[in-house]
Formats: structure tokens, sequence, C-alpha cells
């Protein structure tokens, strides 16, 4: 028994902890992306569910594979010569097709879960953009289109269909041609939406009148789809070899790591929110550490900046220490203080238009 479940590129323990292993470190994922979307927005939205489907399969198809796991092994062990052949191998092999059939299409379901969730998000980053919208709805009738295709290259893999779960009977000409096209459809056409819906924001990105650091911020979030990319291409190439047997053992590593992937990346823009949030938090708190005191040259502290919330209590204060009552740019250092700085911040108070002008502010606007 123990040299059965030692055959193959990893032992069967190892194998086993490496699908639960990955799907526990997804599971993770969402727990967190969904803690964090109800702290910041209080709600669950379309893209949340998707990713809830993805995880959902994703569970699925590891219990698939963990219950597929012994006949693996088997057929390995057969076929180092570690057992002899028997009738219990056409089982084996038939058990395997069986599990196999449902996993490739539990595969390539949780890869387009992850998918429809970004394009759930792009449809609210995109619905006053008429232009955008079109795009959008071209590349979503796309990408269901790419998965019902999916599922018929698999299907007409084999001819009949029902030969696909019998042993030995997927071995001519024409079923190797259609087998190594469907491995070659469903890599080219999940790239090359992954690319897709990366190159559909540039241009947006682009024109936003935000900083070069957000700009960024924002590419690397829709750049995420390349670490997707990068593991289905290892993926396809432990399919297609060219003596037409694969490895089984690296098969599942690589499709295992591969979904688990696809849902972490999934997972990945909702921690944006918070990363900018605690980013905002630290910027305040500098802020606010820095406008409470600081010391001048003589070593005394002086207050630089006035809170917006005590500036109707400041008013007074303000109109002693100017004699010009008028003007809008109010420096809030007494005059005696020579070597005072004068501290102008970018925050603007705006005021509703009044039938008179304020005794002490003529202006109807102040800038701190």
């Amino acid at each position: 028994m123990t040299n059965l479940e030692s055959v193959g590129s990893l032992p069967r323990e190892s194998l086993l902890a490496l699908v639960w292993t990955s799907f526990s470190v997804a599971c993770l994922l969402v727990i967190l992306r969904t803690a964090i979307r109800l702290k910041f927005m209080a709600r669950l939205t379309m893209e949340d569910y998707w990713i809830f489907l993805a995880l959902a399969t994703l569970l699925t198809s590891c219990v698939l594979q963990t219950i597929q796991l012994p006949n693996v092994y088997f057929m390995l062990a057969t076929i180092a010569g570690v057992i002899p052949i028997s009738a219990d191998l056409i089982a084996s092999v038939e058990a395997y097709l069986r599990f196999e059939f449902a996993i490739m299409l539990l595969f390539w379901t949780v890869l387009w879960c992850v998918k429809a969730s970004f394009l759930a998000l792009y449809y609210k980053l995109f619905r006053e953009l008429q232009i955008y919208r079109r795009l959008w709805y071209i590349l979503a009738a796309f990408t269901l289109l790419a998965y019902v295709g999916c599922w018929i290259t698999l299907a007409t893999s084999c001819h009949p269909i029902t030969n696909f779960f019998k042993f030995n009977q997927c071995n001519t000409a024409r079923d190797i041609w259609a087998s190594r096209l469907s491995v070659y459809y469903s890599t080219a056409i999940d790239i090359f939406t992954d690319l897709c819906m990366m190159a559909m924001p540039i241009k947006l990105i682009y024109n936003l009148q935000i900083s070069l650091k957000q700009k960024a911020g924002l590419v690397c979030v829709f750049s995420l789809c390349f670490v997707m990319i990068i593991f289905a291409i290892i993926r396809a190439k432990q399919i297609l070899v060219e003596q037409y047997f694969v490895n089984l053992v690296l098969l599942e590593v690589w499709s295992t790591l591969t979904s688990a992937i696809s849902v972490v990346v999934g997972c990945l823009p909702a921690f944006k929110s918070l990363i900018a949030n605690r980013a905002a938090t630290r910027s305040n708190h500098g802020y606010s550490s820095r406008s409470r005191d600081i010391v001048n040259s003589n070593g005394k502290l002086r207050r630089t900046s006035i809170p917006l919330d005590s500036f109707s209590n400041d008013k007074k204060r303000a109109n002693e220490w100017h004699s010009n009552a008028t003007d809008s740019q109010e420096d809030m250092v007494k005059p005696d203080d020579v070597h005072a700085i004068r501290v102008k911040n970018d925050v603007t108070v705006s005021y509703d238009d009044m039938d008179g002008p304020h005794p002490i502010y003529q202006n109807k606007s102040t800038d701190f």
C-alpha cells in the first residue's frame, strides 16, 4: 500500500494536502474579502456572489479530486510496474474518466465565475459611459460564448461522447486531434478573455484626473489577470505532451493551483479599499500631529493650524489678532510673534448665499 501511494511525481498524501491547502487559502481570502466589503459598503453586490459561486465550485472540484485520487495512483502504480496489470485497471480508468470529465467542467466554471465577477465590477464602473457600456455587453457576450465553447470542445473530444468514459476507446487519430484542440481552445480563449478584461479600462484610467500613484494602483488591480494567465499556460504545458501521455499528478497539481489562484485574484481588488482607507487614515493622523504644536526659533510651542470644527470658536480670536477683518486669508498668528510661520492649507469651506455679509468674513469662501 505504501508503494502504491508513493508513485508519481508527488506522494498521494502530499497531493491531498496541496489540494485542501489551496482551497483553504482561497476560502480565507473570500472570507476576508466579504468582511472588507461589509465594513466599507455594508452590503454585498453581484461581483461578491460570483466569487461565492466560484468558491463553491472549487470546493466541489476538491471533493471530487479527493475521491478520484485512489484511481489515479492505482493507474500510476500499474504503469510503473509496482502492481501487475489486472481487470481492476479497466474499472479504475473508467472511474477516473468520469471524475475527470466533471472536474474539467468545474475547473472552467471556477475560472469563468471569476471573470464574471470582474465583469460585474466593470458594469458599475461603466454605467454612465455609453461607449464603454456597449463594449461591456460585447465582452460579456463573448465571454459567455467562450465558456459554452469549452463545454462543446470537451464533449466532442471523443466521438461518440459515450466513449469518453470507456477504457481505451478515445485513441483514434481524430479523437487525439479533437482532444488537443479542446486544450488549445480552452487555454487560448481563457487567456484572450483575460487580456480583454485587462485592456478594457486602460483608456479610462489614463483619462482619470487622479495622481500617477493612484493610476498605478488601478493598473495593478486590473492587471491581476496576468497571474491567472501564467498558471493557465503552465497547466496547458502539462497536458500538451508529444507522447500523448499526461503526467496525471502534475495535471492535478496545476489544475488545483490555477483554479485556487483565480479565486484569490478575484478577491484581491477588494483589498484595495482597505489599503486606501488605511493610507488615508495614516495621512490624516500625520496631518493632525503636524498641525497641533511646533517649536519656534525661541523654543516656545505655538499652534500652527485651526481644526475646522473649532473654526467658529476662533473667529473672535482672529478678529482680535488682525486689524483687517475683511482679509479672507487668516494668518491666525499673534502680531508680536515675529518668528511665527504662516500656514496655508488646501481645505476650502463654502458657505451658502446670505442676505448680507458676515460682520467678520466678507468673502463667500475661506481657504485654510
